[in-house]
């Protein structure tokens, strides 16, 4: 009478093993974005605390949001940056050693600061710049303004931080879902395997036939993640064309890149990229020709 509960016992055994396996691949094939958060300090905010509270929680919103924040200062200890006083030019110099321990991630500087006017509405406002250190280049960046709050009279900079904790928190979470966006830009529709589908409108500016021919090949032979070029317009050195891919656009960012230099092209001196959800325009720039004037920067300084 033993033998059939051993191996209902058995069976259900075996159900959670293959659950587990399952999770596991799953979560494997969705390798989340790693992400390192550096708070700028801004020398003009008067109440620093609110500054890590917004830190705490424009990093929790992005682990929900299923990138992988890492630990600021465990990354820092390793790599040898002082946490407490690193300037973004100190971080910027120590991308390829970050690289080396925790391979493609994105740093993020961000900044908050609570403005307290004469008026006594005060606001609070915080900005996030992205940089990747697969490219060692600026990705996205965004800012995001609060809704005011009134201060009494007779409140002091504990009171400040008080009232102002909820505004921060909220401000924070807004701007990382901003960042989320900005860096995934899904389109809300499926591929056939069942991973967002990203639409993209690319403007290629000043490329002559050559170099538009290379680079739009590389774009569908060699991106993964590549489905279909829609929607072809040619004006001139102007071309535009709608791009469906998997590949969110911080991996376009970081591939377009790297296609350029193999045409021929330095995407920091000899190109201006820029990428938003949607679209991503490529101009061509040259060095042999000036791009405007110097100004009068006796008169307009």
């Amino acid at each position: 009478m033993e033998h059939p509960n051993h191996i209902r016992r058995y069976a259900i055994w075996l159900s959670l093993v293959f659950a587990t396996v399952v999770l596991l691949a799953t979560s494997a094939s969705h390798a989340a974005t790693q992400i390192i958060v550096y708070q700028e300090p801004d020398p003009n905010n008067k109440v620093t605390g609110l500054a890590d509270v917004a830190a705490d929680a424009f990093k929790s919103r992005l682990n929900r949001m299923n990138f992988m924040v890492l630990d600021t200062a465990t990354v820092s200890r390793k790599v040898g940056i002082n946490t407490n006083s690193a300037s973004r030019n100190d971080v910027l110099a120590r991308l390829s050693s970050i690289r080396s321990h925790y391979g493609d991630v994105l740093i993020i500087f961000l900044q908050s600061r609570l403005h307290l006017p004469a008026s006594r509405n005060a606001y609070l406002q915080s900005n996030a710049t992205v940089f990747s250190s697969a490219t060692e280049s600026q990705i996205v960046s965004s800012s995001v303004d609060g809704e005011g709050f009134l201060l009494p009279h007779n409140c002091d900079l504990d009171c400040s931080q008080i009232l102002g904790t909820r505004a921060s928190r909220q401000i924070a979470e807004t701007l990382a879902m901003r960042i989320g966006k900005l860096l995934n830009s899904p389109s809300g529709s499926m591929a056939n395997n069942g991973n967002p589908l990203n639409k993209v409108e690319f403007d290629l500016v000043n490329f002559n036939d050559e170099k538009q021919a290379r680079f739009i090949d590389l774009l569908i032979n060699e991106f993964p993640g590549f489905l279909k070029i829609v929607n072809i317009q040619r004006a001139g050195p102007h071309i535009r064309f709608g791009y469906l891919s998997e590949a969110p656009n911080e991996k376009l960012q970081k591939w377009i890149s790297i296609s350029l230099r193999d045409i021929g092209i330095n995407p920091e001196t000899g190109a201006d990229i820029m990428v938003k959800p949607g679209a991503i325009q490529i101009v061509l720039t040259t060095t042999t020709k000036s791009r405007g004037s110097i100004g009068n920067p006796l008169k307009y300084n």
